[in-house]
């Protein structure tokens, strides 16, 4: 894949023709990774980061937009400098979801968001799919939570779990995360209209396992899911695929733990 930052469109589009499997790539970024406030970010960008008062939000959108813009460059094959990240710009389609647009025009892949405990997750696709990501930490979920989100056969998984019922209830919430980000919806439709099944739960760290998500009207989503120490991704998207590509040898969700930043400073 290559293309060039000095060029007004990317030389070449990458990835598989339409009605084929799709093609994803993925990068995490955590929050002592994010530079400062410069010229990586477009005009809009920043004034929207300048409008943000709290600064959970204001880290989490920064932070998010660095990712999806070095994700984006890595796939283009372009080099990661200011110049060239300037030229990606996701923006907030009415769902809520970003939209990718390169040079002010909208480019032809699809892609995803996620942040958690200071990190961000992006999943970039090969064509302009709907792709959806999630990333969680595996922790305590209350027995209202797991009654009130999940469906009947996913409380199932979650009792037969057993001492990986932390595990195996933040995965399922994820799946239905990244399932609702392909619809369009997010959480303000009902969890319990999308069904999440995982063959396996003890698959070796840092590997890509598969999982499904099917609908209440029946459509299904072949995805994805990993855990790195206390994280764990999911992605799906309808037309399945590979599992999401790494864009880097080792991720920081690999090696870190989660990070809490802003409570030292809650106003920016």
């Amino acid at each position: 894949m290559t293309g060039t930052p000095g060029s007004s469109r990317p030389a070449r589009q990458p990835g598989p023709r339409a009605g084929q499997e799709l093609a994803t790539w993925w990068l995490a970024r955590g929050e002592h990774q994010l530079p400062p406030v410069g010229e990586w970010l477009t005009v809009a960008e920043r004034r929207r980061a300048a409008g943000l008062r709290y600064t959970k939000r204001r880290t989490d959108f920064l932070l998010g937009r660095w990712t999806l813009k070095l994700a984006v460059a890595r796939v283009l094959g372009w080099q990661d400098d200011h110049a060239g990240l300037m030229r990606i710009e996701a923006r907030t389609a009415p769902s809520g979801a970003p939209r990718l647009y390169i040079d002010g025009e909208p480019a032809a892949f699809g892609v995803s968001l996620t942040d958690r405990a200071g990190y961000a997750v992006s999943l970039v696709a090969a064509r302009p799919a709907a792709v959806g990501c999630d990333v969680e930490v595996v922790e305590p979920r209350s027995g209202a939570f797991v009654s009130d989100y999940l469906t009947e056969a996913e409380r199932r998984l979650v009792v037969a779990a057993g001492p990986a019922r932390d595990k195996m209830a933040n995965l399922v919430w994820s799946a239905k995360e990244s399932a609702l980000k392909v619809l369009g919806t997010g959480l303000r439709r009902d969890t319990r209209s999308v069904e999440v099944t995982v063959a396996d739960l003890s698959p070796p760290q840092r590997t890509w396992s598969p999982l499904q998500v099917r609908t209440a009207e029946g459509a299904a989503f072949p995805g994805w899911w990993r855990q790195s120490g206390v994280f764990l991704v999911t992605a799906c998207w309808p037309a399945g695929g590979p599992p999401p590509a790494a864009l880097e040898a080792e991720s920081p969700l690999d090696t870190m733990p989660p990070s809490h930043q802003w409570l030292g400073r809650p106003l920016s």
